[in-house]
């Protein structure tokens, strides 16, 4: 698909990029997956891949993966993860931050097996991925065909995959004020449901959260078990629990089981 960098492959480009942009950037493996379609289908590849790196198990994990055939086998065969140990191409475009375009992948030195036996890779191009001025990864694009792609198609490629670090930042922003947002209202609901209950009440439920029984509860509160089993029917009524289990967890889960800072624990 050799084309000059005339108009209508400048206005190829263009039509990427602003769908790039335009994508729903609120969750990352949807909006990479949806970026490697896009990908695939402009550059008539059989697999397109978003790959970043991951600590936890030292590899490069697709994250986003066209949606074809070829894609879907990948997964299935366990190959949407390429640890850098193992080397091949794609790593060693990771590991220094040069795009490669391999027109037979069999002819390749270094490339994996599995790659090209397993799932039928025949020519691939592949492009380092820059978050936020960090390299993170790959943006790798594959055929069954050899000789599918030009260095065209690679410097194509190249510029993509700026934009499509950018939309990868921007929807980690948005996880990360997501999952910020969420922690936020979690710990006004904790608080909130806290203020339910009496101080008192909260004292009794925080030890039923230590495992105390009630006379325990009552020799560490100085009342008498009767005003324990009172404050303890109080609680569940305005919990709307059904046991005293349920309100030991439930207080455990708030931190009410927690000697206050600075009191001396609870004699064994």
């Amino acid at each position: 698909m050799a084309q000059d960098w005339n108009g209508a492959d400048a206005g190829r480009l263009l039509t990427v990029l602003e769908q790039l942009l335009a994508l729903d950037a609120t969750e990352l493996r949807t909006t990479l997956t949806r970026a490697s379609q896009l990908l695939a289908e402009v550059l008539g590849a059989d697999k397109v891949d978003v790959l970043l790196y991951g600590a936890a198990s030292d590899s490069l994990v697709a994250l986003g993966t066209s949606d074809t055939p070829m894609g879907r086998k990948q997964h299935r065969l366990g190959l949407h993860r390429l640890p850098l140990a193992e080397g091949g191409q794609t790593v060693e475009a990771y590991q220094t931050g040069r795009s490669y375009l391999m027109a037979r992948v069999e002819d390749a030195r270094g490339e994996l097996k599995m790659i090209t036996e397993d799932l039928g890779v025949k020519s691939s191009i592949g492009a380092p991925l820059i978050v936020d001025g960090e390299r993170r990864g790959v943006v790798l694009v594959a055929s069954g065909q050899p000789d599918r792609f030009t260095e065209q198609d690679l410097r194509f490629l190249e510029l993509v995959s700026r934009w499509i670090g950018r939309v990868t930042y921007r929807a980690e922003q948005v996880e990360r004020l997501t999952k910020r947002a969420a922690e936020e209202a979690f710990r006004r609901g904790v608080e909130e449901s806290i203020t339910v209950l009496t101080r008192r009440q909260q004292e009794v439920a925080g030890l039923l959260g230590r495992g105390y029984s009630n006379a325990r509860i009552a020799a560490e509160l100085v009342l008498v078990e009767g005003t324990v089993a009172n404050h303890i029917e109080h609680i569940l009524q305005r919990l709307g629990f059904e046991n005293r289990t349920q309100v030991a967890v439930w207080a455990a889960e708030r931190g009410l089981h927690q000697p206050a800072e600075g009191s001396d624990p609870a004699p064994a």
